[in-house]
Order: C-alpha cells, then structure tokens, then sequence
C-alpha cells in the first residue's frame, strides 16, 4: 500500500488496486441490488459481536465496557440523509482498521475478481474476502468508520472515505467499545433514511442474526434473533405452519415436515416442509422461483438455493443453516463447494427415506400426496444415478391386478409367483386400453402381474431401470430373444411338417408387404386373434423416441398370429380355397390396423373407417340373401 502526505486529521492512503477494481464494479454494476449493503454491514456486526463474546471468555486483560449489551443498532436522519449502523463488538485497532477496510489480504483475489466481473450473479459474491463492507459504497457518496478495540487501554480510531481511491484514517475520542458505520448516502438511496425500508430489508436478510437489532431510539428489538429451525420443543404445529407459508405462499398444511440438525462431517440445520398440492407452474420449464433458502450462521445468504437439492426436489420448500459456510456462496461457488455439495447429499437422503417412512406408515397419506408430486419421483429415478434404488422403492405403480390401486415394487415382488423371473410391464397411451391389451393374455393365464405404465415419463424411466431387488425389467410387447442353433432346428423341422402354414404365414406377409417386419405364430395369445410386437430390445426405446421427436414415424413391428383363434382358422381356410379373393386383404389389413388403433400408432384412420363400412356392406348384402 502506497502513502501520501498526513492531512491535518491523520494519514491518507491509498486504496490496494484490487480494492479499487472491486469498489468499480459495485458502484457501477450493482446498483439494482442497492439493499444488499444493509446485509452486509450487519453481518459484519454480527461477527464482530461473536467474536466480542469468545473475548469475554478467553480474555484475563480488563475489558472496555464489559457490561455493555452485545446487539446492533441502526439511527438514520432524513434531513441529513445519513444512516448509522453501530455495534459493541470486538471493535479495531489502528492496525485494523487500515487492513480491514484498505486491502484484501486472503489469497486467491485475482481469481475471486475474475469471478466478480464476470459473474451475472456478483451480488452473492461480495461477502467473499472480507469484502462485503465495500457493499455500502453502492449507496454512499461518502463513509466514516469509528471504532474502538475492546481492550481498556485502547484508542478510538476513524477513517474516512468517499470511494475515489483514498481512505484517511486518525485516532479519536470514542469512549465506547465497537464500531459505528455512518453512511453519507447518495440522493438515489434516500429511501434507505427510512424505518419502514430497514425494516423489511432487516426482515428479509437478517431476521435471525443472533444478536438484538433496534433502530433509532426505541427499545423494541427488530429481528426474531432465534430461528425457528433452531427451535424444537417449544414450537407449537401451527408456528411450524405458519413459516411454511411465509416460505411457500401456501395457505393449506404441508404434508410433511424435517426438522434437522446435523454436527458431524458438518455443522447444519435444516428445515423442510414438502407441501400437499403442486403448483401448477412447477412442471413448466419456465418455472424458476424454486430453492432453499440458505442462511450462513443465520444470515441470509440466498433467497433461492437451487443446488441445495436436486432438480427433481424443486417441489420442497424451507431453509438450511450451515455455520461451516462463508457468505461467498454464489450460484459458481455452490457448484464446488464441498460444504455445500455434502448438505446437499444430507437432505435429498433425509427427504427420500422421509417419504419412503411415511409411505410405510399411512399408505392412504402417501397415494393422495403421490397422485400430486409421484411425476417428480420419476423425473428423479430418470436423473439420479445414485438414488435410484431409493427412489424406486417410493415408486408407486398400477398393475393388471391392483384394480383402481397403487402398489409398490416391493409388494409386487411379494406377490410374484415363484416360478416367475422378471417383473414384467407394459407402456401404453391409456390405462383402459392397456387394461384389454392382447399382450396380458398368456400372463393372465400363468396368473402373473403385469405393471401398466400409461404416464409418458413412465417411458423414460423404463430407459434407465434394468432390475430392482435383483429382478430384471421385461416389457411384454417385445418379441422373445433370439433362439439358440438347437431351438432353431427344432423350430425348421416343426415348420416342415407343417407346410400349410408356412405357406398361409408367406401369403399374409405378402399382403401386408413393409407394413411388418414379418409375421408368426404365437403363443402368447389365448382370446385375441393377433398382436403387434418389438424386434427384442427396442420395445422402451422405440416409445421414448414418439415423445422426443414431433416427427416421429411409428416403427415397424412383428405380427404374431393366434392359431386357434376363429377369425385366423376362417382366414386361413379362405386363403387355401380362395387365394385370390380381395377379402383375404382385407381382413389382414383390418387385423393389422385394429392393433395399430388400440396402440396410437395408425396413420391413417380415415381408410380403415372406408373397410370397416365396406365390411359391414357385405356383411349386410350377406344377410338379405
């Protein structure tokens, strides 16, 4: 630091260079977020009241004031358009105060500056380094700090500044104990010179510092100082009720409530409230006013957090307190900041084990929350690699057995029976129709569940889940695995006994040409005359890409064919006695498209309504003969 000639009141100096770069930056780049500065001078109060009040403890020298109050107190005149924030902390020395207010010694500044200049959100940047004091800048023209040290013997210092540069600093008579921040503001910043403005902002940012806030002359203390999430016992419901819809806006119960408090590998309170009924706007990629607030020893240092939890969990509203956190925790910081990433991993375990606890515990309570937040569950079990078996077990799905129900995973496990491998499902548009698909039929027959997936999302979580409780995934509209040399021999040997049907299977494929990848008997039916199946493998993935692509063309599939089923035995006799005849086209089209109907996939619906009133003409013509 360079020095120049003492004035008549003490010395002046220089700024340290970065200093200027930094006070450049808040003045002409922050003037929008005008009240942080408030946030920032009390915080610094704050600490020096803490670290006054490990003094008292530690300290054998005599103490100046020792029985002053340790609080914080904020005066403004309107005619003078000053405002004061002083408190009886630790106070500084002469040494001090030129370190603290004229230099930033911690390492790692060109860095932290880089990030200040480029950052879009440098305002939650500026309590890094000591620096947030220079926030006051932002609404004053010119600022004066008086303090003194809490030793007896101490003097009072002063030192002055109008942010151009230059700071000067001299010793004074101050015969209290602490420091005092007056504030010359600027004509844009009048507002400030009023209670009802400090008030909200004191509200908003420091409601809970742990030491009394008053402003001007009257006794009455300003901020709550105890935090609710500090509290346990003697909060009643209804206070709990009362902040979650100061958090949330929401005027009905939450549905469940976490109150933390967490001393090892870390040091963090949280309390959370995950509510009954989803905002609409939640699900809308627009939908951004969603995060924690995050508090630093009590200071507000965040209003929205979002990486506090996982996207997936935007739903959850409440507040983390951690004492382990600087107030440096801008939306770049938070991303590697290993205090912030383990109460991240903290809460999103507590959150999940909550829900699946409660779920074990009033089934009924769970469904009725699971039919408003289940789709963020999914979003989760998409996302979350390393939750996933957490978050599967709080999936509830419906089944081919459960009726109107939701069941969990584990219960249809529990009612698998033994000779059953898989757990099988199913991905439809329509739980109705996925109800009387021919798919179910031959496991309806072994008496096995099938899961009826009808949500669109359901299909992405298909793509991310093999298996669950060492039971594998199987859709049941795929074609079977490719046969081993020897089930194939097998299978060329029965069709050579059997010619006739090669031949009524060749005729058919020929018809339906490249509308199928080929047809086949099956065995997989009972009730219906024929199903469309995916080549093995691509039955989810196929699914996945009607939603992704807005120009998606249904895939070709395999149709199986029923053998024993009426219209097939019919079909194929008027194949061997009529190969000509154009009903045989007819009926294989309106096979083909009536599958492709149930499963959303026809085209074009408008030529299968001029067969099916053909059909019925002929069938009329039929009759009067």
């Amino acid at each position: 630091m360079n020095s120049s000639k003492a004035d008549s009141k003490g010395r002046t100096f220089k700024f340290q260079a970065e200093v200027q770069r930094i006070l450049d930056i808040l003045i002409n780049r922050l003037y929008k977020n005008q009240e942080i500065f408030l946030r920032e001078l009390i915080s610094n109060s704050a600490d020096a009241l803490h670290r006054m009040r490990i003094a008292q403890l530690e300290t054998k020298d005599p103490i100046l004031d020792p029985n002053a109050e340790l609080g914080i107190k904020i005066t403004f005149d309107e005619d003078e358009n000053t405002l004061t924030v002083s408190d009886t902390g630790i106070g500084m020395t002469y040494k001090e105060i030129r370190t603290n207010l004229g230099t930033i010694a911690q390492s790692g500044t060109l860095e932290f500056l880089q990030q200040l200049e480029d950052s879009p959100d440098a305002i939650n940047l500026i309590g890094e380094f000591g620096v947030g004091f220079y926030s006051a800048f932002i609404v004053a023209k010119e600022i004066i700090v008086r303090s003194r040290s809490y030793p007896e013997d101490s003097r009072g210092v002063e030192w002055r500044s109008d942010g151009s540069g230059k700071f000067s600093i001299a010793y004074i008579d101050k015969p209290e104990r602490g420091t005092e921040v007056i504030l010359y503001l600027k004509d844009d910043a009048k507002e400030f010179a009023n209670r009802f403005k400090l008030e909200s902002i004191i509200k908003k940012y420091s409601d809970f510092v742990g030491f009394p806030i008053r402003i001007g002359d009257d006794d009455q203390i300003v901020n709550r100082q105890v935090p609710i999430w500090y509290q346990s016992d003697e909060v009643t419901d209804e206070e709990f009720n009362e902040f979650y819809r100061q958090v949330s806006l929401d005027w009905t119960e939450p549905f469940h409530r976490i109150h933390l408090s967490v001393d090892a590998p870390i040091q963090f309170r949280a309390l959370l409230f995950l509510p009954n009924q989803r905002n609409r706007m939640m699900m809308t990629s627009m939908y951004q006013d969603y995060g924690l607030r995050l508090y630093s020893k009590k200071i507000l240092v965040q209003e929205k957090a979002k990486d506090l939890l996982p996207e997936y969990l935007r739903f959850v509203f409440g507040v983390v307190d951690s004492e382990d956190l600087p107030l440096n925790v801008s939306r770049e910081v938070i991303q590697v900041d290993r205090t912030i990433r383990r109460i991240s991993k903290v809460i999103t375990g507590k959150i999940l084990d909550e829900l699946e606890k409660v779920a074990d515990e009033n089934e009924d309570k769970f469904l009725s929350w699971w039919a408003q937040f289940g789709v963020f569950i999914k979003e989760g079990i998409t996302q979350d690699e390393k939750r996933r078996k957490n978050l599967l077990r709080i999936l509830r799905i419906q089944t081919s057995k459960s009726g109107d129900q939701l069941i969990s995973l584990t219960k249809y496990i529990e009612r698998m029976p033994k000779e059953q491998e898989e757990i099988m499902y199913l991905l439809g548009e329509n739980l109705a129709i996925l109800k009387r698909s021919p798919h179910l039929e031959y496991y309806e027959k072994l008496d096995q569940e099938v899961i009826l997936f009808d949500d669109p999302i359901d299909s992405f979580v298909m793509m991310h889940v093999q298996e669950f409780q060492d039971k594998k995934f199987k859709p049941i509209d795929q074609a079977e695995p490719a046969k081993d040399k020897e089930e194939e021999m097998a299978e060329k040997e029965e069709k050579e006994e059997e010619p006739e049907k090669d031949s009524f299977l060749t005729h058919i494929k020929e018809l339906l040409g490249d509308r199928i990848i080929d047809i086949r008997y099956t065995e997989f039916l009972t009730d219906s005359p024929c199903r469309l199946v995916n080549p093995s493998g691509t039955a989810t993935f196929t699914r996945v890409l009607k939603y992704m692509d807005e120009n998606y063309v249904p895939q070709k599939k395999i149709m199986e064919i029923n053998a024993n089923h009426p219209l097939i035995t019919h079909l194929k006799t008027l194949v061997e006695k009529e190969p000509e005849s154009p009903l045989i086209q007819t009926c294989a089209l309106q096979l083909l498209e009536n599958q492709e109907l149930a499963e959303g996939t026809l085209q074009d619906p408008t030529e299968m309504v001029k067969r099916v009133n053909q059909l019925m003409q002929q069938v009329l013509n039929k009759s009067r003969k």
